[in-house]
């Protein structure tokens, strides 16, 4: 599985890092700021942007991990494609999706995150929803490789 993170946050380091140490590939950061992007896609190894155009748009998952203010400003702006695309916020609908995208969903990590923090992913729980039972499936074996508390 390939998974683009867009975002470089405290949340989006703490789960990219995460998932990078379960072996699941991280093709790819975007970040609004070259320094963020850079310094996230270092620590995974893997090429990043700063332009929502330019993320690439052959990966498996979409984690937008960004900031209430953005997020429907940048999943606009990223190219179509067959990937499934779920953000983080547990304040925003997965509504923000519709029109932009054919799969799409959310998934909450009931913790607080720090970039400078580790957490024991095993004991955080995770809520998931899909628009679709096929990708509730999906998101719910990636976050079983994390967690043991998914609902």
């Amino acid at each position: 599985m390939k998974v683009i993170f867009l975002g470089s946050g405290n949340l989006a380091t703490r789960l990219s890092l995460e998932m990078h140490r379960k072996g699941i590939r991280i093709g790819q950061v975007y970040s609004h700021t070259p320094e963020n992007a850079q310094q996230l896609a270092a620590l995974l190894g893997c090429p990043w942007t700063t332009d929502p155009e330019a993320v690439e748009t052959d990966a498996d998952l979409y984690v937008f991990s960004l900031k209430d203010t953005v997020l429907v400003d940048v999943i606009a702006r990223v190219r179509p494609n067959d990937g499934l695309w779920v953000h983080t916020a547990g304040s925003m609908p997965i509504s923000v999706f519709e029109g932009l995208t054919a799969r799409y969903g959310v998934v909450y990590a009931l913790q607080t995150f720090s970039k400078s923090r580790e957490v024991d992913f095993k004991k955080i729980p995770f809520f998931l929803e899909a628009n679709s039972s096929e990708d509730e499936k999906v998101l719910g074996e990636v976050a079983r490789a994390l967690s043991s508390d998914v609902r």
